[in-house]
C-alpha cells in the first residue's frame, strides 16, 4: 500500500501482520510431521481466537487505528504452529525473523 497510493484505496495502511504457519507435532517422525503441517495442527477459529481487538476505554466513537487495542495470546499457541510476526506493533510483539 505504501508504494501505489490511488484513490480508491484512500489512505490504507499496513499494520500488525500475524502468520501462523502449520509444522506438524511429531518430533521423531518428518515424515509425518510434513503430512501433519498440510492437515494443519489446529484450526482457523482457534488461531484467529488468539488476536483480540477492542475499543479502548474512554473511545465513544472510534474513528481511527489508534482507538482499538489489539492484543495477542503469545501463551495460547498450539503445538504444532509457529506464529511470525510481519509487522511490529507499538506493544513490542516480536519483529522479523527475532
Amino acid at each position: 500500500y505504501e508504494h501505489d497510493r490511488s484513490a480508491s484505496k484512500g489512505l490504507m495502511s499496513v499494520r500488525e501482520v500475524f502468520v501462523f504457519k502449520h509444522v506438524g507435532t511429531d518430533d521423531g517422525n518428518a515424515d509425518q510431521r510434513k503430512q501433519q503441517a498440510k492437515l494443519g495442527c489446529a484450526p482457523a477459529h482457534r488461531l484467529f481466537d488468539l488476536v483480540k481487538v477492542t475499543k479502548k476505554p474512554g473511545v465513544e466513537a472510534p474513528r481511527k487505528y489508534e482507538d482499538y487495542e489489539v492484543r495477542f495470546d503469545k501463551t495460547g499457541v498450539p503445538k504444532g504452529v509457529e506464529v511470525t510476526f510481519l509487522v511490529a506493533g507499538e506493544k513490542g510483539y516480536p519483529a522479523p525473523g527475532a
